[in-house]
């Protein structure tokens, strides 16, 4: 087994985009060459896998799952999430423009990033670029839920925001977000990193929904991706490009909430233009300053280092 900090570096950075609502680990997975090594690894975890663990064939299972590059994404997507779970968060809270400004770029390159990545544009594919936006911008427009939920409900939960890591233009986060639990899940997290084991009951279940998730959707997504490459690809840019709309920096607050350690946090909000984001009377969060200046520069530099960085990435 061998250590590779470049893959841990782009761990890192799936770790920290799962923690954002609107931002998908599945993008940062795509645009930094690593998406389909991903999708495969995860796949090789079936009967051999078990088998070879059963008898303490250790080498051999090594070699099987590559366990090298499986331990290097894991450690940087759990040093993410840490920091995501303190310094993202706080970074919202406080430069919610500019951040968003970031991620919108982020994601409309990567979108750019995929749909480079189809060989044939034909009618088919160009369909499914129409689904998947309408479908990510149907979801990313909803209204989350509202209702406090059962460990039974966080499973589901955890099938679900896991699912959508795999997805490019899908955040789990938002997923969380829709369903009504992001405030129940990562405050929880975030206490439970910060000594609360009161949480453990909360934060294993959602673990084991998202084992199971991974285990489940990775044999769909691998299968998809080799029969219909273009397709999915095509279903791919489709979600990335709805999602945008969740993503606009310039959003007015419909609904906020108050999470168990009293941080207000949004939990709905519509995208609206700069000028009509300046006429707001109030708008907790985020404000009413447009930043106009400072957003415009930070997509230009995101947009060109993200198309830079997977230009230049190795490809596994």
């Amino acid at each position: 087994m061998r250590f590779s900090p470049s893959t841990s570096i782009k761990g890192l950075a799936m770790g920290l985009a799962e923690i954002v609502p609107g931002v998908s680990g599945g993008t940062i997975a795509f645009i930094t060459g690593i998406y389909e090594k991903l999708i495969i690894t995860i796949r090789k975890i079936d009967k051999t896998f078990f088998s070879l663990l059963f008898k303490g064939k250790w080498k051999a299972l090594s070699e099987h799952l590559d366990f090298g590059f499986i331990f290097s994404l894991i450690l940087g997507m759990l040093i993410g999430i840490v920091v995501g779970v303190f310094g993202i968060t706080y970074l919202i809270d406080n430069h919610p423009i500019s951040i968003w400004a970031f991620f919108f770029s982020l994601i409309a390159a990567s979108s750019f990033l995929v749909a480079r990545d189809v060989k044939r544009f034909n009618w088919q594919t160009i369909l499914f670029i129409v689904v998947g936006t309408a479908f990510a911008f149907w979801v990313t427009s909803g209204q989350p839920s509202t209702e406090r939920t059962s460990l039974g409900f966080v499973f589901i939960s955890g099938i679900l925001a896991i699912s959508a890591l795999l997805l490019p233009g899908l955040s789990g986060s938002f997923v969380l977000l829709l369903l009504g639990m992001y405030a129940y899940i990562i405050p929880a997290l975030r206490d439970l990193l910060g000594g609360d084991l009161s949480n453990i009951p909360i934060v294993g279940t959602f673990m084991v929904g998202c084992l199971v998730g991974v285990f489940t959707l990775s044999r769909v997504l691998h299968w998809g991706y080799m029969k219909y490459r273009d397709p999915v690809l095509g279903l791919l840019t489709g979600f990335m490009l709805g999602s945008l709309n969740k993503i606009w920096p310039w959003q007015k607050v419909i609904l906020t909430e108050i999470d168990s350690k009293g941080r207000e946090i949004v939990t709905y909000s519509k995208s609206v233009s700069p000028k009509a984001f300046a006429a707001l009377e109030s708008n907790p969060i985020f404000g009413t300053e447009p930043s106009m200046v400072s957003s415009v520069v930070i997509m230009c530099l995101t947009f060109i280092v993200v198309i830079s960085i997977s230009l230049s990435s190795k490809k596994y």
